[in-house]
């Protein structure tokens, strides 16, 4: 999901236009691991988590056209969050008449995912992570990458990374505040553009 350091129309402005096709599939870009990792947290099998994906999304088309960002409500990512645990519970219950299950099967998955906000979170907060380490990569010098990458995601201990990259500690410490520096930009970016629109 391309994200400017400086996006002026967020992501969430443009996708309520449901003619927005190329705002729409970034959406669903960034938004699909998340509902993908989430319904898997709660049971669901593959199948299960496409509808769970697809029909959240078709919900949103709709939804969008009409939706007014407000702060007091909370973030967008809690107002995701409601659909996605609505779809999820639907998704528990079309499986159980489809099988013989007896209900209490479902107990700890999707009969109660208000009891698991957590997992939704920590799953938003890891895809932010991941788009925002792909464009630190595309923006930076490959050696400098591979080696804050080794350190903060792999834990690799510094003089290891050094003597493998050919990097003085100096050298390591100042790639490691820059590209800190920048991944948190990233970041910060990325929240805004999919969470916070610029419309009234």
């Amino acid at each position: 999901m391309a994200v400017s350091d400086n996006t002026s129309i967020t992501l969430l402005e443009r996708i309520r236009d449901p003619g927005n096709h190329d705002a729409w599939e970034r959406f669903a870009a960034f938004c699909q691991p998340v509902i993908c990792r989430y319904a898997r947290r709660l049971g669901c099998n593959a199948a299960m988590c496409q509808d769970v994906v697809q029909e959240t999304l078709v919900d949103l088309v709709r939804i969008m056209a009409t939706f007014r960002y407000d702060p007091a409500h909370g973030r967008f990512r809690s107002f995701l969050y409601q659909i996605v645990r609505r779809r999820v519970c639907n998704a528990w219950r079309r499986q159980a008449r489809y099988q013989t299950l007896d209900p209490s099967d479902l107990a700890g998955h999707a009969v109660a995912p208000e009891q698991r906000p957590d997992s939704w979170e920590t799953e938003w907060q890891r895809q932010v992570a991941i788009e925002a380490l792909e464009l630190l990569r595309q923006r930076v010098e490959a050696t400098s990458f591979e080696a804050f990458h080794a350190d903060i995601v792999l834990g690799e201990p510094v003089a290891n990374i050094c003597a493998r990259l050919d990097l003085q500690p100096n050298a390591f410490y100042q790639i490691r505040h820059r590209l800190g520096a920048a991944l948190r930009r990233i970041v910060v970016s990325i929240e805004s553009d999919v969470e916070v629109p610029h419309g009234p």
